[in-house]
């Protein structure tokens, strides 16, 4: 117990925090509104999924963790299919500062959802989230925890829900890769286009965040990658300019070199024509003066016939 003393303080001191963020923004309020919500609902429906349902709900929003999460777990005994009551569990484990629990209930419930709706993006955004923690370093991996997967993976999601702070965040952190920290996979090259797309998905997420300490942690992201990427740009920019100068001047060069062809070309050709039309025009003259001799020499001999 002594051993473990300082990591259950550090634990307490993590809690109060969150305790303390979640009472600053609107999640306490949005805890409420959906208790109240599935309330009503099972009371409508009588339904006994919707009661059980609806009485976990009220304990999380009341951060009875514990029984909350006895709640959610009977729940998912009984309608093992149900991916809300996985999704549920993974959250209060989530508040509860049990990453490396919440991870493998997120992906269930990402497993257990209709691809491509807002269900499935946020909790696949929430299984991502829960496992980049330390916590989650040594925890096994979905088949999609690589550099490619991820890319493809977090373009789905905010596809799916592209006003959730869930998503957003983890788009920006999928394609900001190794700029402004070591990610927990393996990451290829970024460039400073991704870096600058991560900036902005870091702001989208900030507007849709329910927290003010989520909203400070997103715009600040935001700004450091703008910092690190816009001198990157120019960059960028300046050797694609000369790159296009480059290429242009070649491609000038070889129109120029294809004009001279042409010129020496045509050059040539007239050339040719010419020698050619002085060769017919000796020919006729050649053939003129034949004519003109045989015609002489017809004449000549009617002439002398007749004098004798």
């Amino acid at each position: 117990m002594n051993a473990h003393w300082p990591k259950h303080q550090q634990y307490h001191k993590a809690q109060k925090q969150t305790d303390k963020e979640r009472r600053e923004g609107n999640v306490v309020e949005l805890d409420r509104s959906t208790a109240e919500v599935e309330a009503r609902r099972a009371e409508a429906t009588g339904d006994e999924f919707f009661k059980r349902f609806a009485a976990a709900v009220t304990l999380s929003a009341v951060n009875d963790f514990h029984a909350a999460a006895k709640a959610w777990r009977k729940i998912i005994k009984e309608w093992p299919d149900r991916p809300a009551a996985y999704h549920n569990l993974a959250l209060v484990m989530q508040r509860s500062g049990h990453c490396a629990v919440a991870a493998p209930l997120n992906l269930k419930a990402m497993e257990l959802s209709e691809e491509d709706t807002e269900r499935w993006a946020v909790s696949a955004a929430e299984c991502f989230d829960m496992l980049k923690m330390p916590d989650c370093l040594e925890e096994p991996k979905p088949e999609w925890w690589n550099d490619e997967a991820l890319k493809a993976l977090s373009a789905r999601v905010v596809a799916a829900a592209p006003n959730r702070h869930e998503t957003c965040s983890m788009r920006a952190r999928v394609l900001s890769g190794d700029a402004l920290g070591k990610a927990p996979w393996n990451v290829g090259p970024r460039t400073a286009t991704e870096i600058k797309e991560a900036a902005t998905w870091y702001r989208r997420a900030a507007r849709g965040t329910l927290t003010p300490a989520g909203k400070q942690l997103y715009e600040r992201a935001a700004s450091h990658f703008d910092e690190f990427a816009d001198p990157l740009l120019a960059k960028e920019e300046a050797e694609a300019a000369k790159a296009r100068a480059a290429a242009e001047a070649e491609a000038a060069k070889v129109r120029a070199a294809k004009q001279a062809e042409a010129m020496e070309a045509l050059k040539v050709a007239e050339a040719k024509a010419a020698a050619a039309a002085e060769e017919l025009l000796a020919e006729e003259e050649k053939e003129k003066e034949q004519a003109s001799t045989k015609g002489g020499k017809a004449l000549k001999g009617k002439k002398g016939k007749g004098m004798r």
